[in-house]
């Protein structure tokens, strides 16, 4: 495939790396009470930035006749769609980047894990997340659940919030996110948000419920592998 560099490994670190600059763009944008010459002096090295990467798009996974693809571009592919992910992604300057883990509760029992620190380009209340960016942020923690009882792919069928506190800015976040109840074609997680509180211990900002259905393994097979629900 001619639009994936031969040395992807070093091309796929140089994409991270940015991503990162661009987010630490994005917060300098949103904290600065720069003057008009400065802003002015950033918005001609941004556009000078924008024409360096002028090239083909990329083809995302599902663009890629199913007949180009081996097990090489196969791994490929799914690293790009990770990467571009827009809570999780690396590549994807929106994203935080989440990161999300598999772990276990104090019960034994399985759990997804996503973590993230959120800056003020989130801000809704003043100094607190916005309420719709926590809804995203569970919705795509709560969609590797299924894969804790080898669900396959899923949709998204109902998704609901509970606020309970505000949830700070520029603190460690932690999500968690359980199987409820998995019968046939339909499963239903549950999961919490955690932020640290000043004694040390942690209080639970909003939890979440979900019911995911299960769909035939169609177009979301890129040879043999599947792509997860992304809300």
């Amino acid at each position: 495939m001619d639009d994936l560099p031969a040395d992807g490994a070093t091309s796929r670190r140089a994409g991270w790396d940015l991503a990162d600059e661009i987010r630490s763009l994005i917060a300098a944008v949103n904290r600065s009470a720069a003057g008009p010459e400065a802003l002015e002096a950033a918005r001609e090295y941004i556009a000078a930035a924008r024409r360096a990467l002028e090239a083909p798009d990329r083809r995302r996974w599902y663009e890629v006749p199913v007949d180009e693809i081996d097990d090489d571009l196969a791994v490929r592919l799914r690293e790009e769609a990770g990467d571009h992910s827009l809570f999780r992604g690396d590549r994807n300057p929106l994203a935080p980047p989440l990161r999300v883990t598999t772990g276990t509760d104090d019960d034994g029992q399985p759990v997804i894990v996503g973590e993230v620190l959120l800056d003020r380009s989130r801000e809704g209340p003043p100094a607190r997340v916005h309420g719709g960016y926590v809804a995203g942020l569970f919705d795509d923690v709560l969609s590797g659940v299924p894969s804790l009882v080898d669900a396959g792919p899923v949709v998204t069928g109902r998704l609901s919030i509970r606020y309970r506190h505000p949830t700070p800015l520029d603190v460690d976040l932690r999500f968690e996110a359980r199987v409820v109840r998995h019968s046939g074609r339909r499963l239903v997680a549950r999961a919490r948000c955690l932020a640290p509180r000043v004694d040390g211990g942690q209080e639970v900002t909003a939890e979440a419920e979900a019911l995911f259905v299960s769909i035939p393994r169609r177009s979301q097979e890129v040879a043999g592998g599947t792509t997860e629900d992304d809300g």
